[in-house]
């Protein structure tokens, strides 16, 4: 019997933080899941409700990863038109503040 692959995507960005390293790999967890050929794993960074206030707008913040899962997986949802199937796991992630930069045009 042939195993699954399995494939392991780690960022240190998510939703609802718009960014790059944020949305890119959440869409590619979700299509390399869509086959069903490989089991998936998507690991982002749990914030803190200070950290999360730092770089989440519009002031969205999350009491537990269960809540921030659903907010994720809603906003995929809407946007690649199907339910994916793969994990999201978490890890204890820091924002540093001298790492923030403003840009103002």
């Amino acid at each position: 019997m042939d195993k699954k692959e399995h494939i392991a995507i780690f960022t240190t960005a998510s939703l609802p933080w718009l960014t790059g390293t944020a949305v890119n790999p959440l869409f590619r967890a979700a299509y390399l899941c869509k086959s069903g050929e490989r089991d998936v794993t998507l690991v982002i960074p749990w914030l803190s409700l200070k950290d999360q206030g730092l770089v989440y707008p519009n002031k969205i913040t999350f009491a537990s990863p269960k809540e921030h899962e659903k907010y994720i997986r809603q906003w995929l949802e809407e946007r690649v038109g199907f339910s994916s199937g793969f994990s999201i796991q978490f890890y204890p992630g820091k924002v540093i503040i001298s790492f923030c930069k403003t840009i103002r045009l």
